[in-house]
């Protein structure tokens, strides 16, 4: 009698319960994914955009995300302190902010688990030439465009052609 009442009672706590743990297991599990996902997203984010000039909106805002999302890893959230101090111009080590990002983004590798990924191979990067003239295009055009707006009455009035002549030598001659 007192088997059968087990038997019947052990099945029943073993019907309810096992959904329950199943689902607290899986909950656990799905925050753990959710977590390492931030991480590699936000270490890809500043792997891809580590060396872009200007610096980007995207590398600026990803920086921000680092105490967040790596609040469980003391030795990255350590590189990105130092980091962010050598950003700073007054800072003792503006000059060599690339040794610190090195630093970072390194402690984010071995934190993902990147553990044979090197600071020489984290530092290189590819930029093709097309990307440097076409900033340097629109960097052009922008100093152009604020040239004419500030210096001039209105946009129909033209160079002569001496002074274009001047002029083309002043705006190439200048550091763009």
């Amino acid at each position: 009698m007192i088997a059968q009442f087990l038997k019947d009672y052990g099945e029943l706590i073993s019907i309810t319960l096992i959904p329950f743990i199943i689902w607290i297991l899986g909950a656990y599990f799905q925050d753990r994914k959710s977590k390492k996902d931030a991480k590699m997203n936000l270490f890809l984010n500043l792997m891809a955009t580590r060396k872009s000039t200007p610096v980007s909106k995207v590398w600026v805002d990803n920086l921000n995300q680092i105490d967040v999302v790596f609040q469980d890893s003391h030795k990255v959230r350590l590189a990105w302190r130092q980091f962010y101090d050598a950003l700073h111009p007054k800072s003792a080590h503006f000059d060599s902010q690339n040794a610190f990002r090195l630093d970072l983004l390194s402690e984010m590798a071995n934190d993902l688990g990147y553990k044979n990924l090197k600071q020489t191979e984290i530092d290189r990067y590819y930029s093709p030439q097309l990307f440097g003239n076409l900033q340097q295009s629109q960097d052009l055009l922008a100093k152009e465009t604020l040239r004419v707006l500030s210096n001039s009455k209105a946009y129909g009035v033209a160079f002569s052609p001496e002074e274009r002549e001047a002029h083309l030598q002043r705006l190439y001659s200048e550091d763009v």
